[in-house]
């Protein structure tokens, strides 16, 4: 398993050189305790110099392990369950920036919140109908591109469809694309899925996973809670993973001391 950790760029509000820099400073940082790529968290991906951050991570010899697209909902309300066809249009016309960046430095592209929130105009079965609708147009744009999309299941409070894996695995196999695979996060597997049986079910779908999100059931880093990372990495280390596991949590008591204590409490576990 490879190990990344996920940080934003600013790169709507900073001046470019400030972005580099940024950049620079997290590969220099995580570099020392042997990560091995970063996840961005992005609004405009577009605006990056991918040949300046390209450079930067060579120097470096750190991957991008994926890209997040949540911010596109968050900011613009951009989503691809929206009842109104033109967001719903927007939305797609911003996962196609995200996969073109995405082609260029060689990542993966994660949908996750950018599936909305459905409101008083819509309802769930509308919602994952339009999402449904809307993620076949993404998986046409990054076959064409040659990425690969991570669907993420996210739990009830943060979004309103495909909150279990279970659900998530059955839309991956009624769109049917090698180019879309699974994002499993262990916060969301903490609050969703059933305790007792999600330990056999974790080896069955293990094949169609291409990332991991690691949070602790605190949302902190792994080891402050209860969840059992041991037995959840070494299943899918078993089950011959290899790719990204990558910590998405609350960054306190901050950024460094998440990294460093994570890479240790992992090097213990596994």
């Amino acid at each position: 398993m490879k190990l990344s950790i996920v940080s934003g760029l600013n790169e709507s509000n900073k001046k470019q050189e400030e972005v580099y820099d940024k950049f620079l400073n997290i590969c220099e940082l995580i570099s020392q305790f042997n990560y091995d790529g970063i996840e961005l968290s992005l609004l405009e991906p577009e605006r990056i110099d991918v040949k300046k951050l390209d450079d930067i991570k060579q120097s470096y010899n750190i991957e991008i392990s994926a890209i997040g697209t949540g911010s596109t909902f968050i900011r613009f309300g951009f989503s691809l369950g929206h009842h109104d066809e033109y967001i719903r249009k927007k939305a797609i016309e911003r996962i196609d920036k995200y996969v073109e960046f995405a082609s260029e430095i060689n990542s993966k592209v994660i949908i996750g919140l950018i599936r909305g929130r459905y409101t008083s105009l819509s309802s769930p079965k509308r919602e994952k109908l339009n999402i449904k609708t809307s993620l076949k147009s993404c998986v046409q744009i990054a076959e064409n591109n040659n990425v690969r999309l991570v669907f993420e299941p996210i739990n009830q409070f943060e979004i309103d469809s495909y909150n279990t894996i279970a659900e998530s695995v059955d839309l991956l196999e009624e769109i049917g694309s090698d180019h879309l695979k699974l994002l499993i996060d262990t916060f969301h597997t903490h609050l969703e899925e059933d305790p007792v049986y999600i330990w056999d079910y974790l080896p069955k779908i293990a094949p169609l996973v291409a990332h991991i999100h690691l949070a602790d059931c605190t949302r902190r880093a792994p080891g402050t809670g209860h969840f059992d990372f041991r037995t959840f990495l070494n299943t899918f280390k078993d089950a011959g993973y290899n790719d990204y596991v990558s910590i998405e949590t609350i960054m306190k008591p901050s950024f460094e001391e998440i990294i460093k204590d994570t890479a240790h409490f992992l090097s213990m576990i596994l």
